[in-house]
């Protein structure tokens, strides 16, 4: 299993990989609080701050640990937010997504659950991924809804399990979809999808 760059489109969106052209529409999207309280990351206001926010995501891809992309809204071209495969199993053919965020301006028009079906169809049926992950603040009830909407099963809570920057000791629930579930998980998001993807 080898994830590799690539561009994946839905009907409300395109999936293409990150780049620093993408900083500009970013740094726009990125400045609403509501978006990084659970995120263990201040709100960037500034392009500089967004930058470095990109600049991690590449380096981490070059080292095989990421692989991060723009969320481009299909009906005016601009990068609304991002999303990446994180924690690469390679060897074990697992993988999960996080580093999810999308602007406010979005949210509740099913954009992050096209996203993460266009990234769960590739992971399966291109990569061979026999799981696929997520993970979630044990606060963020926003974040819980929305992957369970997406057909995961919760599997538990790593009580403890970081530390955030304000020294907050973060529990955080974990999510999977298995490759024998995946038929049945695409076909129920297809039906939600339906009226929007093409």
């Amino acid at each position: 299993m080898q994830p590799e760059p690539v561009n994946l489109i839905g009907n409300q969106i395109e999936l293409v990989p990150l780049t620093e052209a993408h900083l500009p529409d970013l740094t726009k999207m990125a400045r609403h609080d509501e978006i990084w309280t659970y995120l263990d990351e201040a709100t960037p206001q500034t392009e500089p701050e967004v930058a470095a926010l990109i600049t991690e995501a590449l380096e981490e891809q070059d080292q095989g640990v990421r692989l991060p992309f723009a969320i481009i809204d299909r009906d005016n071209g601009q990068a609304i937010g991002t999303m990446s495969y994180i924690d690469i199993q390679r060897a074990h053919r697992g993988i999960e997504l996080g580093w999810a965020w999308i602007s406010p301006d979005y949210w509740q028009r099913g954009i992050a659950r096209e996203a993460a079906y266009l990234l769960m169809r590739h992971a399966f049926e291109a990569l061979g991924a026999i799981r696929v992950a997520f993970k979630t603040d044990a606060r963020n009830v926003r974040s819980q809804r929305t992957i369970e909407g997406l057909g995961a099963t919760q599997e538990g809570t790593f009580r403890n399990h970081r530390i955030l920057r304000d020294g907050y000791r973060r529990s955080s629930i974990y999510y999977s979809v298995i490759d024998d579930e995946w038929p049945a998980v695409r076909t129920a998001l297809e039906a939600k999808l339906r009226p929007r993807m093409v």
